[in-house]
Protein backbone atom coordinates (compact mmCIF):
# COMPACT_ATOMS: atom_id res chain seq x y z
CA UNK A 1 0.00 0.00 0.00
CA UNK A 2 2.86 2.38 0.81
CA UNK A 3 4.21 2.05 -2.77
CA UNK A 4 1.02 3.88 -3.80
CA UNK A 5 2.26 7.02 -1.98
CA UNK A 6 4.80 9.42 -3.48
CA UNK A 7 6.14 12.46 -1.65
CA UNK A 8 7.33 15.81 -3.00
CA UNK A 9 8.68 18.72 -0.96
CA UNK A 10 8.96 22.49 -1.32
CA UNK A 11 11.27 24.38 1.02
CA UNK A 12 11.62 23.31 4.65
CA UNK A 13 8.24 22.05 5.89
CA UNK A 14 7.12 22.29 9.47
CA UNK A 15 6.57 18.83 10.92
CA UNK A 16 2.88 18.96 11.72
CA UNK A 17 2.47 15.39 12.97
CA UNK A 18 -0.24 14.73 10.40
CA UNK A 19 1.76 11.94 8.72
CA UNK A 20 2.97 8.85 10.58
CA UNK A 21 4.99 7.28 7.72
CA UNK A 22 8.57 8.24 6.95
CA UNK A 23 8.50 8.51 3.16
CA UNK A 24 11.48 10.03 1.32
CA UNK A 25 10.76 12.93 -1.01
CA UNK A 26 11.29 12.38 -4.74
CA UNK A 27 11.98 16.04 -5.47
CA UNK A 28 9.84 19.13 -5.89
CA UNK A 29 8.24 18.60 -9.31
CA UNK A 30 4.86 16.92 -8.85
CA UNK A 31 3.96 14.68 -11.81
CA UNK A 32 0.79 15.70 -13.62
CA UNK A 33 0.88 19.25 -12.23
CA UNK A 34 2.38 22.51 -13.45
CA UNK A 35 4.43 23.71 -10.49
CA UNK A 36 5.82 27.15 -9.65
CA UNK A 37 7.65 26.82 -6.37
CA UNK A 38 8.60 30.50 -6.32
CA UNK A 39 4.97 31.63 -6.64
CA UNK A 40 3.89 28.67 -4.46
CA UNK A 41 1.27 27.49 -6.93
CA UNK A 42 0.46 24.25 -8.70
CA UNK A 43 -2.19 23.61 -11.29
CA UNK A 44 -3.74 20.81 -13.30
CA UNK A 45 -6.23 20.58 -16.13
CA UNK A 46 -9.59 19.09 -15.19
CA UNK A 47 -11.23 16.73 -17.63
CA UNK A 48 -14.82 17.15 -18.64
CA UNK A 49 -16.96 15.27 -16.12
CA UNK A 50 -14.06 14.75 -13.71
CA UNK A 51 -15.29 14.76 -10.12
CA UNK A 52 -13.31 16.34 -7.30
CA UNK A 53 -13.93 14.97 -3.80
CA UNK A 54 -12.47 15.96 -0.46
CA UNK A 55 -11.62 18.97 1.74
CA UNK A 56 -13.61 17.65 4.69
CA UNK A 57 -15.83 20.12 6.54
CA UNK A 58 -16.64 22.51 3.71
CA UNK A 59 -19.77 23.90 2.13
CA UNK A 60 -21.62 22.88 -1.03
CA UNK A 61 -21.97 19.37 -2.43
CA UNK A 62 -19.80 16.29 -2.58
CA UNK A 63 -18.33 17.35 -5.94
CA UNK A 64 -16.18 20.38 -5.15
CA UNK A 65 -15.88 21.65 -8.72
CA UNK A 66 -16.98 25.20 -9.38
CA UNK A 67 -15.98 26.90 -6.15
CA UNK A 68 -13.08 28.49 -4.29
CA UNK A 69 -12.14 26.90 -0.96
CA UNK A 70 -9.65 28.35 1.51
CA UNK A 71 -7.93 26.37 4.23
CA UNK A 72 -7.74 29.19 6.72
CA UNK A 73 -9.73 28.23 9.78
CA UNK A 74 -12.39 30.69 10.86
CA UNK A 75 -14.70 30.72 13.86
CA UNK A 76 -17.59 31.06 11.43
CA UNK A 77 -21.14 30.69 12.81
CA UNK A 78 -22.87 31.46 9.51
CA UNK A 79 -22.55 28.56 7.07
CA UNK A 80 -24.00 30.23 3.99
CA UNK A 81 -23.36 29.01 0.45
CA UNK A 82 -21.07 31.94 -0.31
CA UNK A 83 -18.47 31.21 2.36
CA UNK A 84 -15.03 29.88 1.48
CA UNK A 85 -13.72 28.86 4.92
CA UNK A 86 -15.28 27.14 7.89
CA UNK A 87 -14.04 25.75 11.17
CA UNK A 88 -11.45 23.21 10.07
CA UNK A 89 -9.10 22.36 7.20
CA UNK A 90 -8.54 18.97 5.61
CA UNK A 91 -6.23 19.34 2.62
CA UNK A 92 -7.07 16.10 0.82
CA UNK A 93 -8.43 16.04 -2.74
CA UNK A 94 -9.44 13.02 -4.80
CA UNK A 95 -9.67 13.60 -8.56
CA UNK A 96 -11.83 10.96 -10.21
CA UNK A 97 -12.08 10.88 -14.00
CA UNK A 98 -13.70 7.44 -13.96
CA UNK A 99 -10.50 5.70 -15.08
CA UNK A 100 -7.41 6.60 -13.03
CA UNK A 101 -8.34 8.39 -9.79
CA UNK A 102 -5.65 10.39 -8.04
CA UNK A 103 -5.33 11.64 -4.47
CA UNK A 104 -3.39 14.70 -3.34
CA UNK A 105 -2.69 15.50 0.32
CA UNK A 106 -1.06 18.82 1.16
CA UNK A 107 0.68 18.79 4.55
CA UNK A 108 0.77 22.53 5.21
CA UNK A 109 -0.41 24.26 8.41
CA UNK A 110 -0.82 27.67 6.76
CA UNK A 111 -3.32 29.04 4.28
CA UNK A 112 -4.01 26.97 1.16
CA UNK A 113 -6.40 28.16 -1.56
CA UNK A 114 -8.16 25.65 -3.81
CA UNK A 115 -9.61 27.16 -7.00
CA UNK A 116 -11.44 24.09 -8.31
CA UNK A 117 -12.80 25.13 -11.67
CA UNK A 118 -13.96 28.46 -10.23
CA UNK A 119 -11.85 30.93 -12.23
CA UNK A 120 -11.40 28.54 -15.15
CA UNK A 121 -13.87 25.68 -15.33
CA UNK A 122 -11.25 23.25 -16.64
CA UNK A 123 -8.45 24.07 -14.20
CA UNK A 124 -7.50 23.20 -10.63
CA UNK A 125 -5.27 25.89 -9.16
CA UNK A 126 -3.77 25.51 -5.69
CA UNK A 127 -1.97 28.40 -3.99
CA UNK A 128 0.11 28.01 -0.84
CA UNK A 129 0.14 30.91 1.61
CA UNK A 130 -0.74 33.59 -0.92
CA UNK A 131 -3.65 35.24 0.86
CA UNK A 132 -3.86 38.79 2.15
CA UNK A 133 -2.56 37.75 5.58
CA UNK A 134 0.58 36.11 4.20
CA UNK A 135 3.49 36.21 6.61
CA UNK A 136 6.99 37.36 5.59
CA UNK A 137 9.04 34.73 3.80
CA UNK A 138 10.96 33.77 6.96
CA UNK A 139 7.67 32.74 8.60
CA UNK A 140 6.25 30.82 5.65
CA UNK A 141 6.92 27.11 6.18
CA UNK A 142 7.60 24.75 3.31
CA UNK A 143 5.13 22.15 2.13
CA UNK A 144 5.01 18.38 1.77
CA UNK A 145 2.81 17.00 -1.02
CA UNK A 146 1.69 13.38 -1.17
CA UNK A 147 0.32 11.80 -4.34
CA UNK A 148 -1.93 8.81 -3.66
CA UNK A 149 -2.75 6.29 -6.36
CA UNK A 150 -5.35 3.54 -6.49
CA UNK A 151 -7.86 1.82 -8.72
CA UNK A 152 -10.84 3.47 -7.02
CA UNK A 153 -11.48 6.48 -4.77
CA UNK A 154 -12.15 4.03 -1.95
CA UNK A 155 -8.71 2.51 -2.40
CA UNK A 156 -7.15 5.98 -2.28
CA UNK A 157 -8.95 6.67 1.01
CA UNK A 158 -7.56 3.40 2.40
CA UNK A 159 -4.06 4.45 1.30
CA UNK A 160 -4.55 7.86 2.89
CA UNK A 161 -5.44 6.24 6.20
CA UNK A 162 -2.18 4.28 6.00
CA UNK A 163 -0.38 7.60 5.60
CA UNK A 164 -1.98 9.51 8.49
CA UNK A 165 -2.89 6.60 10.76
CA UNK A 166 -6.14 4.85 11.51
CA UNK A 167 -8.51 6.27 14.10
CA UNK A 168 -9.82 4.30 17.04
CA UNK A 169 -13.25 2.65 16.88
CA UNK A 170 -15.69 4.71 18.97
CA UNK A 171 -18.06 2.98 21.39
CA UNK A 172 -21.50 2.08 20.09
CA UNK A 173 -23.27 4.90 21.96
CA UNK A 174 -21.10 7.46 20.14
CA UNK A 175 -22.92 6.58 16.92
CA UNK A 176 -26.23 7.52 18.53
CA UNK A 177 -28.19 10.73 18.96
CA UNK A 178 -26.63 13.76 20.62
CA UNK A 179 -28.16 17.02 21.80
CA UNK A 180 -25.86 20.05 21.78
CA UNK A 181 -26.34 23.76 22.32
CA UNK A 182 -24.88 26.64 24.26
CA UNK A 183 -26.80 27.68 27.36
CA UNK A 184 -27.26 24.67 29.66
CA UNK A 185 -26.24 26.61 32.75
CA UNK A 186 -26.75 23.98 35.45
CA UNK A 187 -27.60 20.36 36.16
CA UNK A 188 -31.33 21.10 36.19
CA UNK A 189 -31.17 22.41 32.63
CA UNK A 190 -29.56 19.15 31.53
CA UNK A 191 -32.10 17.05 33.44
CA UNK A 192 -34.92 18.98 31.78
CA UNK A 193 -33.53 18.18 28.33
CA UNK A 194 -33.37 14.46 29.12
CA UNK A 195 -36.90 14.48 30.58
CA UNK A 196 -38.43 16.22 27.59
CA UNK A 197 -36.75 13.89 25.12
CA UNK A 198 -38.11 10.94 27.08
CA UNK A 199 -41.63 12.41 27.26
CA UNK A 200 -41.63 12.99 23.50
CA UNK A 201 -40.19 9.50 22.87
CA UNK A 202 -37.23 10.93 20.92
CA UNK A 203 -34.03 8.84 21.01
CA UNK A 204 -31.15 10.42 22.94
CA UNK A 205 -27.73 9.01 23.80
CA UNK A 206 -25.60 12.07 24.61
CA UNK A 207 -25.96 15.60 25.93
CA UNK A 208 -23.12 17.97 25.16
CA UNK A 209 -22.13 20.41 27.88
CA UNK A 210 -20.82 23.77 26.71
CA UNK A 211 -18.58 26.13 28.67
CA UNK A 212 -21.15 26.93 31.39
CA UNK A 213 -20.27 23.77 33.32
CA UNK A 214 -16.76 25.08 33.98
CA UNK A 215 -15.54 27.32 36.79
CA UNK A 216 -14.84 30.67 35.08
CA UNK A 217 -14.42 28.84 31.75
CA UNK A 218 -11.23 27.16 32.94
CA UNK A 219 -10.31 23.78 31.44
CA UNK A 220 -10.67 20.67 33.62
CA UNK A 221 -12.78 22.43 36.24
CA UNK A 222 -16.44 22.02 37.21
CA UNK A 223 -18.53 24.79 38.77
CA UNK A 224 -19.59 23.29 42.13
CA UNK A 225 -22.64 25.54 42.45
CA UNK A 226 -24.09 24.86 39.02
CA UNK A 227 -23.12 21.18 38.96
CA UNK A 228 -22.86 19.97 42.57
CA UNK A 229 -21.66 16.41 43.20
CA UNK A 230 -20.66 16.10 39.57
CA UNK A 231 -19.68 12.37 39.64
CA UNK A 232 -23.12 11.49 41.04
CA UNK A 233 -24.77 13.58 38.31
CA UNK A 234 -22.74 11.80 35.62
CA UNK A 235 -23.78 8.44 37.10
CA UNK A 236 -27.44 9.53 37.33
CA UNK A 237 -27.54 10.45 33.65
CA UNK A 238 -25.72 7.28 32.62
CA UNK A 239 -28.38 5.20 34.41
CA UNK A 240 -30.88 6.89 32.09
CA UNK A 241 -28.80 5.92 29.06
CA UNK A 242 -27.26 9.38 28.62
CA UNK A 243 -23.54 10.14 28.36
CA UNK A 244 -22.50 13.68 29.26
CA UNK A 245 -19.95 15.12 26.82
CA UNK A 246 -18.17 18.17 28.31
CA UNK A 247 -16.37 20.71 26.17
CA UNK A 248 -12.65 21.40 26.49
CA UNK A 249 -11.12 24.46 24.85
CA UNK A 250 -7.47 24.81 23.90
CA UNK A 251 -7.03 28.18 25.62
CA UNK A 252 -5.66 27.99 29.18
CA UNK A 253 -6.73 30.95 31.33
CA UNK A 254 -3.89 33.16 32.52
CA UNK A 255 -4.56 33.22 36.25
CA UNK A 256 -2.20 33.02 39.19
CA UNK A 257 -3.01 29.98 41.32
CA UNK A 258 -4.73 28.08 38.49
CA UNK A 259 -2.80 24.81 38.47
CA UNK A 260 -2.97 24.23 34.71
CA UNK A 261 -1.60 27.70 33.99
CA UNK A 262 1.08 27.47 36.66
CA UNK A 263 2.31 24.06 35.49
CA UNK A 264 2.32 25.05 31.84
CA UNK A 265 4.38 28.15 32.56
CA UNK A 266 6.81 26.30 34.81
CA UNK A 267 7.48 23.61 32.21
CA UNK A 268 7.46 25.90 29.16
CA UNK A 269 4.55 24.08 27.52
CA UNK A 270 2.77 27.07 25.95
CA UNK A 271 3.19 28.40 22.40
CA UNK A 272 5.84 31.10 22.17
CA UNK A 273 6.44 33.96 19.78
CA UNK A 274 9.69 34.62 17.96
CA UNK A 275 11.01 36.63 20.91
CA UNK A 276 10.55 33.63 23.23
CA UNK A 277 7.60 35.09 25.14
CA UNK A 278 4.33 33.18 25.45
CA UNK A 279 1.63 34.19 22.97
CA UNK A 280 -1.22 35.97 24.74
CA UNK A 281 -4.59 35.63 23.05
CA UNK A 282 -8.20 35.81 24.16
CA UNK A 283 -11.02 33.29 24.10
CA UNK A 284 -13.85 32.57 26.55
CA UNK A 285 -11.86 32.76 29.82
CA UNK A 286 -10.30 36.08 28.76
CA UNK A 287 -6.55 36.18 28.21
CA UNK A 288 -5.09 32.73 27.57
CA UNK A 289 -2.03 30.77 26.52
CA UNK A 290 -2.21 27.83 24.11
CA UNK A 291 -0.45 24.52 24.77
CA UNK A 292 2.21 23.72 22.16
CA UNK A 293 0.77 20.46 20.86
CA UNK A 294 3.76 19.97 18.54
CA UNK A 295 5.77 19.43 21.74
CA UNK A 296 5.21 15.78 22.66
CA UNK A 297 5.74 16.43 26.35
CA UNK A 298 3.23 19.30 26.32
CA UNK A 299 0.67 17.21 24.44
CA UNK A 300 1.00 14.37 26.96
CA UNK A 301 0.78 16.80 29.88
CA UNK A 302 -2.43 18.34 28.58
CA UNK A 303 -3.85 14.94 27.65
CA UNK A 304 -3.23 13.56 31.13
CA UNK A 305 -5.41 16.34 32.57
CA UNK A 306 -8.53 14.70 31.12
CA UNK A 307 -8.25 12.22 33.96
CA UNK A 308 -9.91 14.84 36.17
CA UNK A 309 -13.12 14.26 34.21
CA UNK A 310 -12.73 10.57 33.38
CA UNK A 311 -12.38 9.90 37.12
CA UNK A 312 -15.82 11.50 37.46
CA UNK A 313 -17.24 8.99 34.97
CA UNK A 314 -17.00 11.02 31.77
CA UNK A 315 -16.44 8.85 28.67
CA UNK A 316 -16.34 11.35 25.81
CA UNK A 317 -15.21 14.88 25.10
CA UNK A 318 -15.98 17.78 22.81
CA UNK A 319 -12.61 19.32 21.93
CA UNK A 320 -13.42 22.79 20.67
CA UNK A 321 -11.65 25.88 19.32
CA UNK A 322 -8.44 23.92 18.87
CA UNK A 323 -7.58 25.27 15.41
CA UNK A 324 -7.19 27.54 17.43
CA UNK A 325 -10.06 30.00 17.26
CA UNK A 326 -8.89 33.34 18.67
CA UNK A 327 -10.93 36.47 19.46
CA UNK A 328 -7.81 38.63 19.38
CA UNK A 329 -4.13 38.55 20.30
CA UNK A 330 -2.54 41.00 22.69
CA UNK A 331 -0.03 42.09 20.03
CA UNK A 332 -2.80 43.14 17.65
CA UNK A 333 -4.24 45.50 20.27
CA UNK A 334 -1.02 47.52 20.47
Amino acid sequence: MIDQIRKYTWGRPLKTGAVIRDIPAEGSVIPGFSCDETAKTLSRKLKQGEIVYGLGETLRGINKRGWLYVSNNADEPHHEEGKNSLYASQNLLILDDGETPLGLFIDQPGEVRFDIGYTKNDELLISIGTGEAEEPEEFTPGTDFYLLSGKTPEEIVTTFRKLIGRCYIPPLWAFGYGQSRWGYENAEDVRRVEENYRKLDIPLDMIYMDIDYMQDYKDFTVNPERFPEFPKFVSEMKEKGIRLIPIIDAGVKIEKGYDLYEEGMEKGYFCKKKDGKELVAAVWPGKVHFPDFLNDAAAKWFGDKYKTLTDAGIEGFWNDMNEPAIFYTEDHLK
